[in-house]
């Protein structure tokens, strides 16, 4: 717990540890940015449309929370007496960035070709999403005390796994004169939590000398970067999209298997940032503070943005560092003035994604420890599982992603292999990345309460995987040339129904034999 102090009559607007927290919240929100800019290209959006449409959204979104985050600490600082209040850390929300990229926006694009059409698809999640996070602000309690622990990291550590961490490790090793060296620097100083002279942060050093390293090969013709158009530098402002038209589209309610579990999840792991801040020592109000999430998310859609914000990690270590309130505004002016300025694309040529990627890869790594650690022992196979489903989602993208290349699809080559993809099992793996958030959340449940000998409620959780099976919402697909597409309808997938169905049958079976043998003990 933080040590008390006695605020002053006039409590400063910024300290010295406001520098050091603006520099650390920044770097974990920064490589963000880029990915934006980095990953438009898979949805169709061409750099005058990233830097005039979706930027401009994502500034003032996380302009408005970071302001209301810094206001909200001085309130409390001035509430309690103290003035060791420091604001809660707000951004981009990482994961989510490449769920809607290559789970619905990717998808929609490969498959229509219209970007427009894709961006539209990417505001109505982000929309959704921000729905959900503003209801769960008032009833996310519920869920998490209705859900094992192992089916709440799940989902999203399956998601840093394949999305965060694999694509960003292989680009790494794809250019290894320019990102490996900084990965190994990165990963050395976060693992050993080892501090730099002068407080340098690890992020600015290794993205500094991925940068140099860079610019030096590039001097001497050792490094090629593909070359992308870049939007002129001036002043970009957001501008209103009528979402009232967004929900005349019927196959996006298809991705409803995606947003709302997303929503809640993002929603539950704000909720566990927000009592890590309350162990530090701050003690905000929790409705209000979850409540400008998902506030701030809607408005972010509304503006042309189809990303959806969050709470961060590291409050404790910005408060150990002395930062207080103005960390949080810094950092929200900052990111209003790289997003509409017009200046990012030009940032990604000095600092290419494969040098900015290893941040990103830390923070999905340190997601999937935190689902093995956060958990009792008997549980960590119900995590391993809980990983399987994503991994599937992302091996399948990536089997379409290739086949596209090679002016092929899975339409045109399931038909030819034996056995729906004969010893590659590609039906199965197909199958199982459909819906894959919610598998990882009913299967990695499901064993967690066995392992707990909780036979009913795992019973429970089983049988909500037949109904979902039996509506499409998990495992039925249809193949289309661009790529594996959901199938909601009644009784499209009957195997998996009928043997869900069994095995909530089964775990009922195992309850009566348990409570049986502790009769006799």
């Amino acid at each position: 717990m933080a040590t008390t102090q006695a605020v002053p009559s006039k409590l400063p607007w910024f300290t010295s540890g406001d520098i050091d927290g603006f520099f650390g919240l920044f770097l974990s929100g920064f490589p963000d940015l880029l990915l934006i800019v980095g990953l438009a290209p898979i949805c169709g959006f061409p750099n005058e449309f990233v830097t005039g449409r979706v930027l401009p959204g994502v500034a003032f979104s996380v302009l408005a929370g970071n302001l209301f985050y810094a206001w909200q600490a001085r309130r409390l600082a001035r509430r309690t007496g103290r003035s060791d209040v420091t604001a809660i850390p707000f951004g981009v929300n990482t994961p989510t960035i490449f769920a809607y990229v290559f789970l619905i926006m990717g998808p929609v694009y490969a498959r229509t070709h219209d970007a427009t059409l894709a961006w539209h698809a990417g505001i109505f999640a982000s929309l959704l999403s921000g729905v959900v996070q503003t209801a769960g602000a008032f009833c996310t309690d519920w869920l998490r005390r209705n859900t094992p622990r192992a089916a709440l990291l799940c989902p999203l550590a399956g998601l840093a796994l394949a999305y965060l961490c694999l694509g960003f490790v292989f680009g790494v090793f794809a250019q290894p004169a320019v990102a490996l060296a900084p990965m190994i620097v990165l990963f050395t100083l976060y693992a050993s939590r080892l501090r730099l002279p002068w407080r340098i942060p690890p992020a600015l050093l290794a993205i500094g000398l991925g940068a140099l390293l860079v610019a030096v090969l590039r001097h001497f013709h050792l490094y090629d970067s593909p070359v992308t158009t870049v939007s002129q530098p001036g002043v970009y402002l957001p501008h209103f999209v009528n979402i009232l038209t967004l929900f005349n589209q019927g196959e996006w309610w298809s991705y409803l298997t995606i947003i709302l579990p997303l929503g809640a999840l993002d929603t539950l792991a704000s909720l566990q940032i927000l009592e890590s801040v309350k162990a530090a020592g701050d003690d905000f109000a929790t409705t209000p503070s979850l409540l400008t999430n998902g506030l701030a998310t809607i408005a972010a859609a509304c503006l042309g943005s189809p990303f959806p914000t969050t709470l961060y990690v590291g409050h404790a270590a910005h408060k150990a560092n002395g930062a207080r309130s103005g960390y949080s505004a810094i950092n929200g002016a900052v990111t209003v003035a790289l997003c509409l300025t017009g200046v990012l694309p030009l940032v990604l040529r000095v600092i290419p994604l494969e040098v900015a990627g290893p941040v990103v890869v830390w923070f999905g790594l340190v997601t999937v420890g935190q689902a093995f650690v956060e958990v009792p022992a008997n549980q960590a196979v119900a995590v391993a599982l809980g990983l399987v489903p994503m991994l599937a989602q992302w091996a399948t993208s990536l089997v379409t992603t290739v086949l596209a290349k090679a002016n092929s699809s899975l339409a045109a080559v399931m038909p030819s292999l034996a056995g729906n993809g004969s010893e590659l099992a590609l039906g199965g793996m197909i199958a199982l990345g459909q819906g894959g958030l919610l598998t990882s959340m009913l299967w990695s449940a499901t064993l967690a309460l066995a392992a707990q000998r909780r036979f009913t409620p795992a019973a429970a959780w089983m049988a909500a995987a037949a109904v979902l099976s039996a509506f499409g919402v998990t495992h039925a697909y249809a193949l289309t040339p661009g790529g594996a597409v959901g199938r909601i309808g009644w009784w499209v997938a009957p195997e998996f129904a009928l043997s869900y169905a069994a095995g909530a049958v089964f775990l009922l079976f195992c309850g009566v034999l348990a409570a049986r043998s502790e009769r006799f003990v």
